[in-house]
């Protein structure tokens, strides 16, 4: 197009009037073979926190404004084959301490799904959420409080959840009754692929018994019942010690390093008495084997939580507790949090308001503190 300004402004024109259905975009085009959603997140927050894991370090009981996540997102399809594209703002104004980290900026997602014979079986490609921990799969926006919990925060800091680039095989049984997913991926936080033989291997199974669409949230809408159980695993092997090619005595030596992880998760979300009744639990295991240490370390992360959804489905008390406990080796130190939250939900997901306060103990620095967020989400 020579004019790609034109076309901008076009979609910025035709976003202003056309108001946007629940959990959907807004479309842009919608052609015989190609279609094209717009979609927006924001997520403004303020943090009143004590403790020096709330902000780098300083004084106690501090405040603070910011913009915890934006995201422009497009989606569709091309020919059959659907797309996905969203583009990450994360942190703005975010204080910690005298130098505050600039905001995170880039690609969190970008794939294609092709079916090869209809939703039983398709191919998925690109960086997107990889299939392990229901907590990482459930979307930031969907979270019972604020943000989302520990039980999958061990494995995501290993690189073992959330967004990866792989490729996998996917589908749906009877209906979505269960669903699979198995594939390999990079691990993103292994810096140079000369330290790693082969990609992760990763699968998860979902067993859906109640209602098959919408599994991955913590808060439904209507008189639809969900009973869902999962069951995942991660494994890398073949992991090397960094050495320096061209001077081999620098670095570290030993190779036949390995990360494995198993996790089992479960959500249920039905009507009871005046409201909806949902709960949540999810349980995963941590098997770190360094380079030529012969010894593997064990982290176990486990959390319960659930809320309780009333006044026409627009208010929801929410409690959650999460908890890491250390392997025996490193001393198995148990680290608690317990979160107790408030929604309101002015229209479902697409626009709520979210507070909660937190208690955390066992990190060797006490840390409490309250955080209220709007989320606007299309």
């Amino acid at each position: 197009m020579k004019n790609p300004s034109k076309l901008l402004l076009a979609l910025a024109g035709l976003a202003a009037v056309i108001t946007p259905p629940a959990d959907a975009g807004i479309t842009v085009f919608d052609g015989e073979d190609v279609t094209m959603e717009l979609g927006l997140r924001l997520q403004p927050r303020i943090v009143v926190a004590r403790g020096v894991e709330a902000f780098g370090g300083g004084p106690e009981w501090q405040r603070d404004f910011l913009v915890r996540r934006s995201r422009i997102k497009i989606g569709g399809k091309v020919y059959g084959v659907s797309y996905g594209l969203e583009w990450r703002l994360d942190g703005t104004g975010l204080n910690a301490g005298i130098a505050a980290p600039p905001p995170i900026s880039g690609l969190e997602n970008g794939w294609i799904q092709w079916p090869i014979t209809g939703p039983e079986l398709q191919v998925k490609a690109g960086l997107y959420d990889q299939p392990f921990s229901r907590d990482r799969l459930t979307s930031d926006s969907k979270q019972m409080v604020v943000d989302r919990s520990l039980v999958s925060g061990v494995p995501n800091a290993l690189g073992m959840a959330d967004n990866a680039i792989g490729v996998d095989l996917r589908g749906k049984i009877d209906g979505g009754r269960y669903t699979y997913v198995a594939g390999v991926y990079d691990n993103r936080t292994i810096w140079s692929a000369l330290q790693n033989k082969m990609p992760m291997l990763v699968g998860r199974i979902d067993f859906n018994y109640g209602e098959t669409g919408n599994v991955y949230r913590d808060a439904h809408f209507g008189d639809g019942s969900w009973y869902c159980l999962g069951v995942n695993g991660s494994y890398q092997s073949g992991l090397k010690a960094y050495v320096d090619e061209d001077d081999p005595s620098q670095g570290l030596a030993g190779d036949d390093g390995k990360n494995a992880a198993f996790g089992v998760d479960g959500m249920v979300d039905f009507p009871a008495g005046p409201g909806r009744l949902m709960g949540r639990a999810e349980f995963n295991t941590i098997s770190i084997e360094a380079p030529g240490s012969g010894t593997s370390v064990t982290t176990n992360v486990w959390m319960v939580g659930g809320g309780y959804l009333v006044w026409e489905q627009r208010l929801q008390p929410t409690i959650r507790f999460d908890q890491i406990i250390a392997d025996d080796k490193e001393g198995g130190a148990k680290t608690n949090a317990t979160f107790v939250g408030l929604n309101w939900y002015e229209r479902g997901h697409n626009l709520k308001v979210q507070a909660d306060v937190a208690f955390v103990s066992g990190t060797g620095d006490s840390f409490d503190g309250g955080r209220a967020q709007v989320q606007l989400d299309f």
